[in-house]
């Protein structure tokens, strides 16, 4: 059989060092953690602290519509969405692409934030960022992994859940425990208890909406890449680490909805809190309400928690609303009927 000509010309795999004549290589952070952790707040409160850096972002969401990029203030510039995938497996290739396209740029970032999907698998990302190809370029300051407090142990039967929230954390060097507010001393004592009883020496700081020190997130060059990656446990029995794709994948499912039909809010409102189904992990959007045509508003639900919250004026020009939801066994047309049935001229 004679070879496939299009093989022969493929291009062989980048293996020359990236690098900026004459700049240093630029200090990364990595923030993970499950779905509605917190990681755009935290990223958010970052970027509006008195850090004085210049910092890019690249924002990764799972599934066709980037919700958390539209959530993330004041840094059009220097924000780069990702989506369709995460960047631990299938758009990794988009992430190199993109932070080159960063660093290169005529006005250089101080500071690059990466948000990881909430249901990657940092090791991949990690892995990427240690290449010998990227030493030049960059530097992995930290990865941080966040926790939500009263959902860590939600679907606590799912093993291959467990395992990946497992991994989450194992491979960060911080963790931020957050939502502790809504949660008692007890319950963040059994947090603690759980995570030591499978990882060793994890730095855990207990938050309240994000608000964390900027002094323990950003430049502190404390990525220990041979402690974090020996101690990472196995995704599943089986040692997969990845269990997810674009295309859905059998752990996670995607759904998307877009309309420029207005929702009524207390329709909305009560919907999701009363009817969005139970295998749905995390539905979020931005919307426009026909009770208040001129403001836009950010869906957020994460397990029992429901928040539609006024994020400010809407821009005639954008007038539809998009919502995205992640679970697992989403059944497409009752959810797509659950938000139909929202709309003001349906409610």
């Amino acid at each position: 059989m004679r070879p496939d000509p299009d093989q022969i010309l493929a291009p062989a795999p980048r293996t020359d060092p990236i690098f900026i004549p004459g700049r240093a290589p630029v200090p990364v952070t990595l923030l993970t953690g499950f779905l509605g952790a917190g990681k755009t707040t935290l990223l958010n409160r970052i970027l509006s602290g008195d850090h004085g850096l210049r910092i890019g972002v690249l924002i990764n969401d799972f599934g066709a519509i980037n919700i958390d990029a539209s959530l993330v203030d004041s840094v059009e510039e220097n924000m780069i969405s990702l989506s369709n995938g995460c960047v631990c497996c299938e758009i990794r290739d988009d992430l190199v692409r993109s932070m080159e396209d960063l660093l290169t740029r005529e006005r250089a970032v101080d500071y690059v934030l990466i948000e990881a999907s909430g249901v990657s698998d940092p090791s991949g990302i990690v892995m990427t960022f240690l290449d010998k190809r990227y030493e030049r370029l960059l530097r992995l300051d930290s990865v941080t992994c966040l926790i939500d407090a009263e959902a860590v142990f939600a679907h606590g039967d799912d093993m291959e859940l467990n395992a990946l929230k497992m991994r989450q954390i194992a491979f960060a060097d911080m963790v931020v425990l957050n939502k502790v507010d809504l949660v008692g001393p007890e319950h963040v004592e059994v947090i603690h208890e759980w995570i030591g009883a499978h990882l060793q020496r994890i730095r855990i700081v207990e938050a309240r909406h994000g608000d964390v020190p900027l002094e323990i997130l950003l430049a502190v060059g404390r990525f220990d890449p041979e402690h974090v990656v020996g101690e990472a446990p196995p995704a599943t029995p089986d040692g997969h680490a990845h269990h997810h794709h674009a295309d859905g994948g059998h752990m996670f499912e995607t759904w998307s909805f877009e309309t420029e039909r207005p929702f009524s809010l207390a329709a909305l409102e009560e919907a999701v809190r009363r009817e969005l189904p139970a295998s749905i992990y995390r539905c979020k959007g931005i919307i426009h309400v026909a009770d208040a045509p001129d403001r836009r508003y950010a869906l957020q639900a994460v397990g029992r928690r429901t928040e539609v919250t006024d994020i400010g004026p809407r821009d005639a020009a954008a007038a539809s609303s998009r919502i995205v939801a992640i679970g697992s066994k989403i059944e497409t047309d009752a959810l797509t009927r659950l938000f139909e049935g929202c709309l003001a001229d349906a409610a």
